[in-house]
């Protein structure tokens, strides 16, 4: 495949190519223009006939005439190449995939199409994306849609000869012989796609009704949330460019911060930000800037990223926004110029923290962050360097400083001997969110839940478990509170297991709201 692209480079003018998009005005031998990558009053933007390549000396975006397509169109290296191909009459072979998965990824794109038609038509949509500042563009290159009722998609499927295949991707359930529910049905959907631009699956945002505000395509063979951020695929040449992203918290983030022109903006998808996905940014990108929103949850979201990106040899660099903002609030308020020199005049962690140190703000807090995050460093010699540093500043012995890092990273992880039970998830849940005053001696705790319990309370997340993080709950101060009552010191562990027993089938129940067989309580319980 790569001598046919080389040959397609060959017979491509970056010069006729560039021009089908830009005005280019001529300065010697070569060609300049105000850059279409970000605002640029003077131009910045530089196109050489002799070597084939453009660069903006501006935002530093460079690259050949397909890549340059690529970042217009915002598609991938090879869908660009595809497109000129076909422009230009110049023959390119590329080898598609087969099977079964490649025929779910073909199914995902022609739904997402369908979804993407109907979105004109839906006035509660439209009117959303209006109110959040999203332009026709911006949806159309995000390829953002409506689900009308379920029968229509369900024609549509029939009609493709593709509604068994779609049924395995768990979007589409069936109720009964003819009859079945959409997951995303009354939603404004935001398709999802890999690095490789493939389809894999939908976000939905509630328009109207009762219901979660988001949900999400369920785990299968080809939606794995912990491998996947959204706005990867859109933003890729440009992390790669700039060797940094920027981690905000939701999908209108992403698509507003892209719109304005910061188009190495990435989100997770409803889940906690882990180490795949601090492995994923690390193939593109030496720094990430953490711009969450600016309350209690957005703090709690950098102290998790913070120790998964490091781990990955990422530099971080917390951005601010004020308490209750979030990107979209303060680009309407401020601008995009206020949110790109806070951005830029961000301070690295480390730096952070000993800036803080030197101005008596919260020390002891600020020594415990340091010696915490250093532990995940993967360059020890520059962690050395940094702890030398806090020495000199605190007349903490380096030795006591070093000894808290590296005992963190000896520490094994805990066995899976000491199992939780539901009530001790929900109480850590709730812990994580609630964060109470509480006395975890008057509980009747296991040994690995007082464990986690104190992490918790250090806010030190990285080793409480995903599934912890992510809990699913409805009510989670009514549930907590139940919790609480069912681990009171005076219970016997006994009553403690039984109960946490009961709450796990009555969780199963409510997951399943046709009820559950007899049979399969027997095989969950263990029995045959």
């Amino acid at each position: 495949m790569s001598s046919d692209i080389d040959e397609l480079r060959r017979e491509l003018d970056i010069v006729d190519v560039v021009s089908d998009y830009i005005h280019l005005e001529r300065v010697g031998t070569n060609f300049r223009a105000n850059c279409p990558f970000h605002p640029d009053r003077t131009p910045s933007f530089y196109v050489s006939p002799s070597r084939q390549i453009f660069k903006c000396f501006g935002c530093g975006v460079g690259g050949d005439a397909i890549k340059f397509v690529s970042l217009y169109e915002n598609i991938s290296y090879i869908e660009a190449a595809k497109q000129l191909a076909r422009r230009y009459g110049i023959r390119l072979k590329i080898k598609d995939e087969s099977g079964e998965k490649a025929k779910i990824h073909q199914i995902l794109e022609r739904v997402a199409e369908f979804y993407h038609s109907k979105l004109k038509e839906n006035r509660e949509a439209l009117e959303y994306l209006k109110e959040r500042g999203i332009e026709g563009i911006t949806a159309k290159k995000f390829m953002l849609g409506f689900s009308p009722p379920t029968k229509e998609l369900a024609e549509f499927l029939r009609k493709e000869g593709a509604l068994e295949i779609y049924e395995k991707t768990g979007n589409i359930t069936r109720l009964d012989e003819s009859k079945f529910r959409d997951l995303f049905r009354n939603r404004l959907v935001i398709p999802i796609r890999d690095p490789r631009g493939r389809f894999v699956g939908f976000g939905g945002r509630l328009l109207g009704g009762e219901g979660p505000k988001y949900v999400n395509s369920p785990e299968s063979e080809v939606f794995k949330k912990r491998e996947l951020l959204f706005g990867l695929y859109e933003g890729l040449n440009y992390l790669r460019d700039l060797k940094s992203a920027v981690l905000v918290e939701g999908y209108f983030d992403v698509i507003s911060l892209h719109q304005e022109g910061f188009r190495n903006a990435v989100a997770t998808l409803g889940t906690s930000f882990g180490k795949e996905h601090a492995q994923i940014l690390s193939r593109f990108v030496s720094r990430v800037y953490l711009l969450f929103d600016g309350d209690e949850a957005g703090r709690k979201a950098m102290r998790l990223a913070t120790p998964h990106l490091l781990s990955a040899g990422i530099d971080v660099y917390p951005v601010f926004l004020p308490d209750g903002m979030d990107p979209h609030d303060f680009i309407s308020r401020e601008g995009k110029k206020a949110l790109k020199a806070l951005i830029e005049n961000s301070s690295e962690v480390f730096q952070l923290l000993l800036e803080r140190v030197k101005k008596g703000e919260k020390v002891e807090e600020a020594v415990r962050d340091f010696t915490y995050f250093a532990s995940f460093m993967k360059d020890e010699i520059r962690s050395f360097a940094l702890l030398s540093e806090l020495s000199k500043l605190t007349k903490i012995p380096l030795d006591i400083l070093s000894s808290k890092v590296y005992r963190r990273r000896e520490e094994p992880p805990s066995g899976e001997e000491d199992r939780l039970s539901f009530t001790e998830r929900v109480f850590l849940k709730g812990l994580f969110e609630l964060r109470p005053e509480i006395d975890l001696d008057q509980l009747n705790l296991s040994h690995r839940a007082r464990e986690l319990a104190q992490m918790i309370l250090r806010e030190e997340y990285y080793d409480v478990p995903e599934d912890i993080l992510n809990l699913r709950t409805t009510d989670i101060e009514a549930e907590f509170e139940g919790a609480l009552e069912r681990l009171r010191i005076d219970i016997p562990r006994e009553e403690l297991e039984t109960a946490g027993l009961r709450e796990s089938v009555r969780e199963m129940i409510r997951s399943h709201k046709g009820g559950i067989k007899p049979s399969a309580l027997r095989r969950w319980r263990g029995g045959a």
